[in-house]
């Protein structure tokens, strides 16, 4: 009896320890399915865009407005490209959703920030 009591408690963890991780993969698919929802109906496509970047450096108390293009990838600001050929990407900056008017606030390393608004077509 006692063989038969621990064989079902055995099951009965087992299942639990299943049950628990079908929850948690369906709650990351849902996630997932969320997020490229959100992305696919931002209203900006991939590409390059003109926008008007307010850079501040924290660190100087620096700031000072661009005009610059950025790049956008899944409905993120992924990259701002300089005049002079140099540029930022993930590399040195956290990508950031943009709202459906073309806003983003973009974080950088070392205390920088970039307030960045798409231009109007």
């Amino acid at each position: 009896m006692k063989k038969i009591i621990k064989l079902l408690l055995i099951f009965a963890f087992f299942l639990l320890i299943v049950s628990c991780s079908s929850e948690s993969n369906q709650r990351f698919d849902d996630t997932n399915q969320e997020s490229s929802e959100a992305s696919s109906e931002c209203k900006f496509e991939d590409g390059t865009y003109t926008a008007n970047v307010k850079y501040h450096n924290s660190e100087t108390d620096y700031s000072a407005t661009y005009t610059l293009d950025v790049e956008v990838e899944n409905g993120q600001v992924v990259k701002i490209d300089f005049p002079n050929g140099g540029w930022v990407d993930e590399d040195h900056i956290t990508a950031a959703d943009l709202d459906e008017k073309g806003s983003a606030n973009v974080s950088g390393e070392d205390g920088k920030s970039y307030e960045v608004q798409i231009e109007n077509k």
